[in-house]
């Protein structure tokens, strides 16, 4: 297990951290919920992230949310982790207006692919398509990253 304060390397079977102090039992009785607590009052030095997840966060909820809305972000809003999931939910909903709203204006005809006159338009369909791309390899990153219970998500840890 690694540190969630300073990163070090936990050994197994010891109950503290050697480089911070940290307990592990601080870290078993982490809260998720007091995270939004911690931001609300300016406290960001309190949030850690890390790979052990809390009692009070569901870990299926956690691969669900992945699996089926990870490409809108959807597992980073559940664990509090606004930034990277607006970012995932923006790339995917550009990508999906330069995808939808030729298909509109054309009636979906078969086998047809949204073509930009205006070279503009082109270069930035093209680069929502690239986008996109890197969102799905991170996508699938996450699912395994959830599965394996290597994902950080931001806890609060108990005080001493």
């Amino acid at each position: 297990m690694r540190c969630p304060k300073c990163g070090a390397r936990i050994p197994r079977g010891s109950n503290v951290c050697f480089k911070c102090g940290t307990n592990t039992r601080q870290i078993k009785e982490a809260s998720h919920q007091a995270v939004k607590e911690a931001r609300a009052n300016y406290e960001y030095d309190k949030i850690v992230l890390t790979t052990a997840f809390p009692s009070d966060l569901n870990y299926v909820k956690t691969l669900l949310m992945c699996i089926f809305l990870g490409l809108f972000g959807g597992h980073y809003f559940y664990v509090k982790r606004n930034i990277p999931g607006i970012i995932y939910l923006v790339i995917t909903l550009v990508f999906l207006a330069f995808i939808l709203i030729p298909g509109f204006v054309t009636g979906f005809a078969e086998g047809t692919m949204p073509i930009y006159t205006n070279p503009f338009l082109n270069f930035l369909f093209i680069v929502s398509c690239m986008a996109e791309a890197v969102i799905v390899v991170f996508w699938i990153t996450d699912i395994i990253k959830v599965a394996t219970k290597h994902f950080n998500v931001p806890v609060v840890l108990k005080e001493k």
